[in-house]
């Protein structure tokens, strides 16, 4: 895209979820993603509420609410998202703990699959995910786990163990992008989506699993991140080798080496999709134990 960018200064580029638009200089090259790590972090408080009933029914006790992740790849993207929804699930179940196990693949549903069976063996209570097919959300249902899936509702094939979703919502940036190119004017050259754009979104709350009081819970979270009341990587509440960031230089600017380059910790939390718009937390925090790093 950034060769065709070049090769056509009279059009517009919109690359979402891309990473060089901020160091390419190209006027018509432009990036865009969203704060999709705040809707997992609110995803993440439905699955903490649900681990709380779990406890106060003594289905579990407090040391066994071990949630499991099927992530894609090691990717920043995916390290963001799996980390900002266990700290949402710990702001309200402070015992939680985490297993992530990667599939290599944006969609591989015979890999979710058995990933998700995988942590379920290995103890885990509920599961999440960062992949897009019912591989997950269907071993769930089988298994009788509480589920918390991504891009969209898995309730149709998990009616008894679905909780919640959360997903990026790209209309606003579609019209905002098009209403630029109308207007002749200029379109941001990184552009990050929101909660207050509408371009974070979590799916209706699934009332026949959820622990009660969670919409509550919700709809608090929402808010307090809105007002910047809360920040999803408070470093107050994660350490790093049993230390408290206060300093962590991010791989910003890419290059093929990944070079850490930008300071992004500050007033006392890392600033994820400030400095450019896709993400860039790749911190390894304590509480997360990764199962397997094949796949990068």
């Amino acid at each position: 895209m950034i060769q065709a960018a070049k090769e056509n200064p009279d059009v517009q580029f919109c690359h979402s979820t891309g990473t060089k638009a901020h160091t390419e200089g190209l006027a018509n090259y432009h990036n865009a993603f969203a704060s999709i790590y705040e809707g997992r972090y609110v995803a993440g408080v439905a699955a903490g509420m649900k681990l709380n009933a779990m406890i106060e029914s003594g289905e579990i006790t407090a040391e066994q609410a071990k949630i499991g992740y099927v992530g894609a790849f090691t990717y920043a993207e995916v390290v963001s998202g799996y980390t900002s929804f266990f700290l949402g699930a710990r702001s309200v179940c402070p015992s939680a703990t985490m297993d992530v196990t990667f599939t290599g693949s944006w969609y591989d549903e015979t890999a979710e699959k058995e990933g998700a069976n995988k942590l379920i063996d290995g103890g885990c209570v509920l599961i999440s995910q960062h992949a897009d097919s019912m591989g997950a959300p269907t071993a769930c249902e089988t298994a009788g786990v509480p589920n918390v899936s991504y891009n969209g509702s898995t309730q149709s094939v998990g009616p008894n163990t679905y909780i919640i979703s959360s997903r990026i919502n790209w209309a606003p940036y579609y019209e905002y992008a098009i209403q630029s190119v109308i207007d002749g004017t200029e379109i941001a050259t990184d552009w990050t989506g929101t909660l207050s754009t509408g371009s974070v979104v979590l799916t209706e709350l699934n009332t026949n699993v959820a622990a009660e009081g969670t919409q509550d819970a919700i709809d608090q979270a929402i808010k307090d991140l809105e007002a910047g009341t809360i920040h999803v990587f408070d470093t107050a509440n994660f350490t790093v080798g049993g230390e408290t960031m206060t300093s962590y230089l991010a791989d910003v600017d890419t290059d093929p080496a990944y070079t850490p380059d930008t300071e992004v910790i500050a007033d006392g939390y890392f600033h994820e999709s400030e400095k450019r718009s896709a993400p860039y937390f790749d911190l390894r925090i304590d509480g997360i134990t990764l199962l397997d790093e094949a796949y990068g």
